[in-house]
């Protein structure tokens, strides 16, 4: 063999060598779609908030025998956390999320394990949401708690009230807010402030849009009236769907999932807008906070591989610190879904 050949073969070698250690460190994070140059991202390269993540206690993985259970909402009350989640049976696979009922678990620990407790909201006596009960989520206000709530067949959000987490709860009379799949946030004056998807007529892409739309309220029990105008409030009308919010760094922090992979190339990723004013959202990071593409990382070294996560829920202690992302999980088999409550090492923005 030639000196010519052998120069060759080596320098193939170590281009293959660079190109696997490469391909090892960045294993896990996904390829993005060209994004135009005048969508505005805070860290274009990197993704602080994923950085933070932490491997999932055994403790932390919620299953209920029998059951589907979806749309996790966690709130912690004196030394207790509950957990609030839509559940149906899993004889009747996904389609049965459209008849959920709502239920209550508890842990002295956030990150479990939580026992069931109780059945909070049930279609069957619920006023007007007489099929089901669904995309629960927990707040404390002032000195109420509130519960709100996708009523079926209405297809519109409403509020139950109670005086302790523990009930009884009292739904309102008619649904509170128009739009589909809300996140709500109430400010101390008692406003409000909402984001949800909503599906324009004209689709841009042949399939259904679901962009993102914001209202406000003087009170949190309404009327509600939109921000603005009827457009996208996300950049480079990106879509999503299940968004989660809250309120730090003078800023509306918003997690939710990427519909069609628009963002990150992977259908229904998670990803982080933010907005100084409630108008104008900007894009976090293009990289993933977490897929179903990513192994999750369990306490002791084993590694989780799952179909899809969805329903992304934060849990933000009184200093206004993000400690964990709660998650509905499908699994790879055809076993039933569950919740994962998945650690974060103290996150707060700073953008």
């Amino acid at each position: 063999m030639n000196w010519h050949k052998i120069k060759s073969l080596i320098s193939i070698a170590i281009l293959f060598t660079c190109s696997f250690s490469l391909s090892q460190k960045n294993q896990n994070l996904q390829i993005t779609p060209n994004l135009s140059d005048s969508i505005k991202i805070t860290y274009p390269d990197s993704n602080p908030l994923r950085q933070l993540l932490n491997p999932v206690p055994k403790n932390a993985i919620f299953k209920l025998e029998g059951y589907n259970i979806w749309d996790p909402s966690v709130i912690k009350v004196g030394n207790t956390y509950h957990l609030f989640v839509s559940r149906w049976p899993e004889k009747n696979g996904m389609a049965g999320w459209k008849k959920s009922e709502v239920i209550r678990a508890t842990s002295q620990s956030l990150f479990g394990p939580y026992i069931f407790q109780e059945i909070v909201l049930s279609p069957s006596t619920h006023p007007w949401a007489t099929q089901g009960v669904h995309n629960p989520k927990i707040l404390k206000v002032f000195n109420k708690f509130l519960l709100y709530y996708l009523g079926i067949p209405e297809w519109k959000t409403g509020f139950a009230f109670a005086d302790s987490i523990q009930g009884p709860w009292s739904p309102v009379l008619r649904p509170v807010i128009s739009t589909n799949n809300p996140a709500l946030l109430v400010k101390e004056d008692s406003s409000a402030y909402i984001v949800g998807k909503f599906k324009p007529k004209t689709t841009k892409d042949g399939e259904w849009d679901a962009y993102m739309q914001a209202f406000e309220s003087a009170n949190f029990n309404g009327p509600y009236k939109l921000v603005k105008d009827t457009l996208n409030r996300l950049p480079g009308n990106f879509e999503l769907e299940d968004p989660t919010i809250w309120w730090a760094n003078n800023q509306y922090n918003v997690i939710c999932t990427d519909w069609e992979g628009k963002v990150t190339g992977v259908n229904k990723a998670l990803i982080y807008y933010t907005s100084k004013n409630g108008i104008d959202y900007q894009l976090y990071s293009r990289i993933p906070i977490w897929s179903q593409k990513d192994p999750i990382p369990l306490e002791g070294g084993v590694e989780l591989n799952v179909g899809g996560i969805e329903r992304p829920q934060v849990y933000i202690n009184e200093k206004e610190v993000l400690k964990a992302i709660l998650v509905s999980v499908h699994p790879n088999n055809d076993t039933a879904t569950y919740i994962i409550i998945r650690p974060v090492g103290d996150f707060i923005p700073n953008n």
